[in-house]
């Protein structure tokens, strides 16, 4: 598996942890970049939150998860 892989499916994850956190679980935005920090990915809060929000594909998976949670079930 080459790097630029390993870094899309680690970034993958991080925004999903992200969300779980923050949108399933409803924990404050500052938590989950601590807990995400000092418990997941060992990354800076600052690097984490622009990971998510300012990388295109990131954040363009990120609103796919609440997309698909804002769908009703039946």
């Amino acid at each position: 598996m080459r790097k630029s892989d390993r870094i899309n499916k680690r970034n993958r994850r991080l925004v999903h942890k992200f969300y779980e956190l923050y949108d399933v679980k409803r924990n404050r935005i500052d938590d989950v970049l601590k807990e995400l920090e000092e418990e997941h990915f060992f990354l800076d809060q600052d690097y984490i939150y622009s990971l998510i929000f300012y990388d295109k594909s990131n954040y363009e998976y990120y609103n796919q998860l609440l997309s698909k949670s804002k769908q009703p079930t039946s």
